[in-house]
């Protein structure tokens, strides 16, 4: 955990600090889809769609590199509403990316796109109505890639479309809470607004 938040750190302060680089900070909202899992989802939620929050702090120059730290939380990840096998649960990414987009005098007064990818923590918790038989509480490496765009609505304030994929780095054997080694991926389509510093 200590390392991928190093590696933020790092990231964050490693890009070209010249005039024209600015912070974008932005709060998200979105939906978490096509999720698959070896850990045992007794309630098929993961197949389901469910809304998550997020965020994101970014460091983009006038060139065509940056960085960037981003989170999505999913709660009810492995729940249907239907069924309430499944007492409680989520999943956590926090990802510390580095972003490729258009050059800034490209696009000043439209959508700038880019594509990010980097690596993180997927945490993953789950708990059943079962006298607490096989909990979940697992932090595993991952990584995620996507893409997106961001336009300005002012000198200030903007949008964030974004469009992610997440997944586990190395699947493992944790026992029996797991048909096989321990695999998770989903997909996040989030929108934010942009604070431009």
């Amino acid at each position: 955990m200590w390392r991928v938040l190093a590696l933020c750190s790092v990231l964050l302060l490693g890009v070209n600090r010249e005039a024209a680089a600015e912070w974008h900070i932005t709060p998200m909202i979105g939906v978490t889809m096509f999720g698959s899992t070896t850990i045992f989802d007794p309630e098929l939620g993961t197949e389901k769609h469910h809304w998550n929050l997020g965020g994101a702090v970014s460091l983009l120059g006038s060139s065509v590199f940056g960085a960037e730290v981003i989170a999505i939380w999913t709660p009810g990840f492995f729940e249907r509403d239907d069924l309430e096998i499944v007492e409680n649960s989520r999943t956590v990414s926090l990802m510390a990316n580095v972003v490729v987009t258009t050059p800034r005098r490209w696009t000043e007064y439209s959508l700038r796109p880019f594509v990010s990818g980097g690596l993180g923590l997927l945490h993953v918790t789950k708990h059943d109505n079962t006298e607490g038989l096989f909990p979940v509480d697992l932090n595993l490496l991952g990584y995620n890639v996507g893409g997106g765009a961001v336009g300005f609505l002012s000198e200030r304030t903007g949008l964030r479309f974004d469009f992610r994929y997440h997944s586990v780095l190395n699947p493992a054997d944790y026992g029996p809470i797991a048909f096989e080694d321990v695999h998770l991926r989903y997909v996040t389509a989030s929108v934010g607004i942009v604070f431009r510093r």
